[in-house]
């Protein structure tokens, strides 16, 4: 009996200490935005992320030049779904030749 006591007061407790906490996280309809852009040598990264209003959402593209192309991939966030894409682009063999150089 003295233990279901004890149980129903910290119980009692810590839903009191935590209420508070999740109504005011209930109110909030506050909205981040993250950006971020990294270009280098070889290529680049641009990606975004919208948190808020009760879900995440996002994206972000990477690009990469290849000796003989190039690669973008890549992902969009919806909510608590992810579409991954990529493409791999051998085009220097095309662009040689359109050019009027001399694919090997």
């Amino acid at each position: 009996m003295r233990n279901r006591l004890i149980a129903a007061g910290l119980a009692v407790m810590l839903a009191g200490w935590v209420a508070p906490a999740w109504a005011e996280h209930e109110k909030s309809s506050s909205v981040d935005l993250n950006v971020d852009l990294r270009v280098n040598r070889d290529g680049f990264r641009l990606g975004g992320q919208l948190l808020g209003l009760g879900h995440t959402y996002g994206a972000w593209l990477n690009g990469e030049v290849r000796p003989d192309g190039l690669r973008l991939d890549g992902q969009v966030q919806d909510g608590g779904r992810a579409f991954n894409f990529k493409l791999n682009a051998d085009i220097a063999w095309w662009l040689l030749r359109a050019v009027g150089g001399n694919p090997i």
